[in-house]
């Protein structure tokens, strides 16, 4: 068994703040945003017309901490939970930043697999918490290695997770698995964090994740189904636990103008119709860029094709120097990774090859860059 590695401070040193004004100028490879091309197929509501039923006197107000009533309303009755079992955020970074300040102290102890998302990480890190990865197989972190941790470490708190679609790798972990590990954290006193901001884009069918409820609590974003500028996302959680949080949302609500767009959207059923596209979309790109791949002397070839989310998660061919590689990247060509060892120590070989945002023309461009400064080192 692989002992499970602590990955903090290194996460908070060195993280460089997200700046879109240099994604534009570069082949970024690194962040996982919406393609653009896609936010023009979206038939854009007018906030101010009164037709989702909120008065438009009441969206230029402050709202209520836990945001909008009539689109926690509208929510609430597309995920089947109850009105107060749902609360609005400012996206699910958001989110995840509430939950991890009610769970988390200095000191304590968050579980989560290795690789995971960056983001996660760094938000445990600076809150002083442990990050714990543990190995990852094909259906998720190894249960007997999470009980072992769990018998030994009174400190932890919390496990996070992005089940549908995992991030960086692109697996979906199917409920069953994610029952059994909801399942063993109950029986410890943990809750489990579920960030299901890419669930809703599928590539190959319907997937189904756990549902909200007892020690199991779900973060979703409209980022990555409509657009991040709109910097929403949604908490689902038993109801003492959305009042827990709700304590800790020291502002004026999530704006109303932002809830009455994505209400208005809803009702429509404008949004859905699009995420059909999405999934369209994003499988052609995701398709285009693994026949790209095959032919690439930088990866190796045997990667698992991501089942939804943005990205591909890449081992670097046997004896690349993977720092020297990415900084020579970035500074010769201005093509931007990420190294693999900001998503858990045991991924210090690989990369995350991001496909959603860049143009294929890009993405094309990109490669052959690559190769070529792969060739020269």
């Amino acid at each position: 068994m692989t002992p499970p590695f602590s990955n903090r401070c290194s996460l908070a040193r060195g993280f460089t703040a997200f700046n879109y004004s240099d994604v534009k100028r570069a082949i970024n490879f690194g962040y996982g945003l919406p393609d653009p091309v896609m936010f023009a197929e979206l038939a854009w509501p007018n906030p101010f017309t009164g037709h989702t039923g909120v008065a438009p006197v009441d969206l230029p107000q402050y709202t209520d901490a836990a945001g909008l009533p009539e689109l926690r309303a509208r929510l609430a009755l597309r995920y089947g939970v109850r009105h107060d079992e749902i609360m609005l955020t400012s996206g699910a970074s958001q989110a995840l930043q509430l939950v991890a300040e009610a769970w988390i102290n200095p000191g304590d102890v968050v579980l989560t697999e290795d690789p995971s998302y960056l983001g996660a990480l760094r938000t445990f890190s600076v809150l002083g918490a442990s990050v714990v990865q543990l190995s990852m197989g094909a259906d998720g972190a190894d249960l007997d290695e999470l009980e072992a941790v769990l018998r030994k470490n009174a400190r932890v708190k919390l496990f996070y997770t992005t089940p549908s679609f995992h991030n960086p790798t692109g697996r979906y972990i199917p409920r069953t698995y994610m029952g059994r590990l909801a399942a063993l954290l109950a029986h410890h006193g943990l809750p489990l964090v579920q960030d299901l901001v890419y669930a809703e884009l599928p590539y190959a069918g319907a997937v189904d994740w756990l549902p909200p409820g007892g020690n199991v609590i779900n973060l979703h974003s409209i980022s990555k189904i409509a657009g991040p500028g709109l910097r929403l996302g949604w908490v689902l959680a038993e109801s003492e636990i959305i009042k827990r949080l709700v304590r800790l949302k020291l502002d004026g609500g999530v704006s109303p103008i932002t809830s009455n767009v994505v209400l208005s959207l809803l009702q429509s059923g404008a949004l859905d119709a699009h995420i059909c596209r999405l999934r369209q979309h994003y499988r052609t790109k995701r398709d285009d860029l693994s026949t790209l791949l095959q032919c690439s002397p930088i990866f190796e070839p045997d990667y698992v094709l991501p089942s939804g989310g943005f990205s591909f998660w890449l081992q670097l061919v046997a004896a690349t120097d993977a720092e020297a590689f990415i900084e020579a990247a970035r500074r010769q060509y201005d093509v931007h990774l990420v190294h693999g060892r900001n998503y858990g120590p045991q991924s210090v070989d690989h990369v995350r090859l991001c496909f959603s945002y860049l143009p294929m023309s890009a993405i094309e461009q990109g490669l052959a860059l690559l190769g070529d400064l792969h060739a020269k080192l």
